[in-house]
């Protein structure tokens, strides 16, 4: 399976789950910063994995406007996963959550989304929870076996 990993990242905490859902998903898999990552670099690509940090219950600007100009011809070919990085605390669950969301838009271009996922951040600029990016690996091993 070839993949890639497109992410935003505000604090670099979106980041290091990115690298290391790329390495568990491993061959070529690259992790593109979203402002450097175009429909170009999804040509020979069976899965898209799209990442972004929480802002305001949704993703940031820059995955909302990558989503938004993909072209459902490119998107129908794909299988997609999504993730993001999200706080503990239970005020945050009433904003919901960047993977679902992007996961919803995803699906209504035609992309086939296999699984979002949520890592855990300690506070609003992190650090990441302990584990997460052990547990951020075997997703994307996981990603190979569904």
């Amino acid at each position: 399976m070839r993949a890639v990993v497109i992410f935003d990242s505000t604090w670099g905490n979106t980041e290091k789950i990115a690298q290391a859902v790329a390495s568990g998903i491993g061959g070529a898999t690259k992790a593109l910063r979203v402002d450097a990552a175009g429909e170009a670099d999804l040509e020979h690509v069976d899965l898209l994995v799209l990442g972004s940090p929480i802002l305001g219950g949704r993703p940031s600007a820059a995955i909302q406007a990558y989503v938004n100009a993909l072209s459902s011809g490119t998107a129908k070919k794909l299988s997609a996963a999504t993730f993001d990085t999200r706080l503990t605390m239970r005020f945050a669950r009433i904003f919901g959550f960047a993977a679902l969301r992007m996961a919803d838009a995803l699906n209504e271009k035609g992309c086939a989304v296999k699984s979002s996922e949520g890592f855990f951040v300690r506070g609003r600029s992190g650090p990441l929870a302990d584990g997460e990016v052990e547990r951020a690996t075997r997703w994307g091993k996981a990603l190979l076996a569904g």
